[in-house]
């Protein structure tokens, strides 16, 4: 068995359409907002899916809600200032607890909206599948989002977002699994980190309802 090489997060593959990259929409981000996962403060890093928070800012969306609210995934970073002497710096990631008070300092970060495309994402464990064939059945089904704590690097803690394959069902999930990707990264169906083409299920974008009719 060989491990296949981690991807992080998601990464755009095409659209449901067939139209280009979509252009993303700069979006900003609480001052001193940390995201958590398994009780850790972690960094937003491109890669990571977002959701809409009704004071107008994203945050790191919250896996396997019923319904799920999913906005978008970030891709890049708009405005990232992170005190003195690193004022006005540019960062690929936006590091967890930033703080802002003047506009010209506000955190924003770069959001491609799920709805309407394709993404990549590695799966989380190589029990329930050790075979293409198997990978494979699971297509068509719905599986949750799922995070896995990565602090190899203590001064960068992420969220490491990953496809929960051991839920795969055929009746609800955050994401749809479309197919098994196509990669060369996908060397040994047996290791770690096989990728698959998924689609998101429940989006907070509009016509989203939360009440009433």
């Amino acid at each position: 068995m060989a491990n296949n090489r981690a991807v992080y997060g998601f990464k755009w593959v095409g659209s449901v359409n067939g139209s280009c990259y979509p252009k993303p929409i700069e979006k900003t981000v609480a001052t001193a907002y940390a995201a958590q996962v398994s009780a850790t403060d972690v960094d937003l890093n491109a890669g990571d899916p977002v959701q809409l928070v009704d004071d107008g800012t994203v945050a790191l969306a919250t896996a396997a809600q019923n319904p799920s609210t999913f906005y978008g995934v970030v891709v890049g970073f708009a405005n990232v200032k992170v005190g003195l002497p690193l004022a006005g710096r540019k960062f690929s990631r936006l590091p967890a607890g930033t703080t802002y008070t003047l506009e010209t300092d506000v955190s924003k970060v770069l959001v491609v909206p799920m709805a309407g495309s394709y993404w990549q994402l590695d799966c989380d464990d190589n029990v329930t599948f050790t075979t293409l064939a198997g990978y494979r059945t699971a297509c068509g089904e719905n599986a949750n989002l799922s995070y896995t704590l990565d602090i190899t690097d203590p001064s960068r803690p992420k969220a490491t977002p990953r496809l929960d394959i051991s839920d795969h069902n055929a009746t609800e999930g955050d994401l749809r699994i479309i197919e098994v990707s196509k990669t060369a990264e996908n060397a040994d169906f047996s290791g770690t980190s096989v990728k698959m083409i998924v689609c998101v299920n429940e989006t907070g974008e509009s016509p989203y309802v939360t009440a009433g009719i």
